[in-house]
C-alpha cells in the first residue's frame, strides 16, 4: 500500500494505491470474510488479488517439518478446489487475479512473486491465539521485501463485516509506526467518506474524577488533532478519544461500541502475521472487525514537525491552565 503522488490536491496526493493485494488463505471463516475485504478493495482501487494458501498450526506441531509439509500439501488442494468453486460462483468476476498453486503457476508464478512488490497483504486465515500462522517461505519472503501492511481477520468475527468501512478506530500511543498507520486511516476514512476514530489509551493511570480526567486528556487530544489536516474535515467525520486502562482492552471496546469495520495500528517489526507486539496482537486475535497493522518509519523530519507541532499544543494546554487558575 502506498501513497500516490504527483496529482494536484492535497486530498488526491494523499490516495493510497493498491495495485497488488496478497490474500493468503486457510479456507475458513476468516478467510470468507477477508476475502469479501480483498474483493472490495480491490474494485475499488483496480486493483488485483495474488491469492496463497496458508496453514494456521499449534507451534509445537509447526516445529516438525514433515506435520509443515503435509498441512501445505493439503492446502494447495483445498486452494484449487477453492479458487475453482469461486470461479463458478462469480465472484471473482470483474477482479484480476492469480492463484499460486496448480500446474500453471509452478515456474511463472514463483518468479513473479520474486519480482513483485505488494500494496497490502490480507491475511484471511486469521489470528487465533495458541496458534502460529504459516505461509510458504516464498511468500514470506515477499512480504517482508514489500514491507505492506497487513490486514488481519481475528477469530472472533461478526458475519455482516462486507468490506466497506462506514467506521474506522486508529489507535495510536504517537510512536514512529503509530504515526506511519495514521496516514493510512485519515486516506481509508477520506476515501470511504467514513467516520473516523483516533484514539489514545492513557497505560497505567484511572483517575476516577471527571475534572481530573478531563485535564488529563486535553493535551493527549490535541495532540490527536495534530495527526489531522484542518481539510480533511471536509471529507470524513472526526472524533477524538483519550481512555484509560489496558490499551487492548480499551481499544476493543472503543471498536464494538462505535461499530467499527475497522482497526488502524502501528506495530513494531516486520514479522506482523505471526509475532507483532503484545498490544497488538491482543487487538487481532479478539477483534470483531478486520485489523490493518503498519509498521515502517516516518522519515526524521516529518517526526520532528509532529513532535514540534504536539509540544506548541502542551505549552497552549499550559498556557491556558495558568489562565484559568489566575
Amino acid at each position: 500500500m502506498k501513497l500516490l503522488n504527483g496529482t494536484p490536491t492535497r486530498r488526491e496526493d494523499a490516495r493510497l494505491v493498491l495495485d497488488n493485494i496478497l490474500f493468503a488463505t486457510d479456507f475458513s471463516t476468516a478467510s470468507d470474510v477477508g476475502l469479501r475485504y480483498a474483493l472490495a478493495l480491490a474494485r475499488h482501487y483496480q486493483g488485483k488479488i495474488f491469492v496463497v494458501p496458508a496453514v494456521a498450526m499449534d507451534p509445537v506441531e509447526a516445529i516438525a517439518n514433515d506435520a509443515r509439509q503435509r498441512a501445505f500439501g493439503e492446502s494447495r488442494t483445498l486452494a484449487m478446489n477453492w479458487m475453482a468453486e469461486l470461479e463458478l460462483s462469480g465472484k471473482m468476476d470483474g477482479v484480476r487475479h492469480e492463484l499460486s498453486v496448480g500446474e500453471g503457476a509452478k515456474t511463472a508464478l514463483p518468479n513473479l512473486l520474486e519480482e513483485q512488490v505488494f500494496d497490502l497483504a490480507i491475511n484471511g486465515a486469521g489470528c487465533r491465539e495458541g496458534q502460529t500462522l504459516l505461509l510458504e517461505p516464498m511468500v514470506e519472503a515477499v512480504i517482508r521485501k514489500s514491507q505492506c501492511p497487513v490486514l488481519t481477520m481475528g477469530s472472533h468475527l461478526y458475519s455482516p463485516a462486507n468490506g466497506h468501512l462506514k467506521n474506522i478506530v486508529y489507535a495510536t500511543d504517537f510512536s514512529p509506526e503509530s504515526l506511519e498507520a495514521s496516514r493510512y486511516a485519515l486516506s481509508l476514512a477520506q476515501e470511504f467518506q467514513a467516520r473516523l476514530i483516533l484514539l489514545h489509551v492513557v497505560e497505567g493511570l484511572e483517575p476516577t474524577l471527571l475534572d481530573e480526567k478531563a485535564q488529563i486528556a486535553k493535551p493527549y487530544e490535541l495532540w490527536l488533532g495534530k495527526l489531522v489536516p484542518d481539510e480533511a474535515q471536509l471529507w470524513c467525520e472526526l472524533e477524538f478519544l483519550v481512555e484509560f486502562g489496558r490499551p487492548a482492552e480499551r481499544i476493543l471496546q472503543v471498536a464494538w461500541e462505535n461499530h467499527a469495520d475497522l482497526i488502524v495500528l502501528g506495530a513494531r517489526g516486520l514479522d506482523r502475521l505471526g509475532l507483532p507486539g503484545l498490544n497488538s496482537r491482543k487487538v487481532m486475535c479478539n477483534a470483531w472487525c478486520p485489523v490493518l497493522t503498519v509498521s515502517g518509519l516516518l522519515d526524521s523530519h516529518k517526526q520532528e514537525r509532529f513532535w514540534r507541532a504536539a509540544a506548541a499544543a502542551s505549552d497552549s494546554q499550559k498556557e491556558e491552565m495558568i489562565k484559568e487558575a489566575i
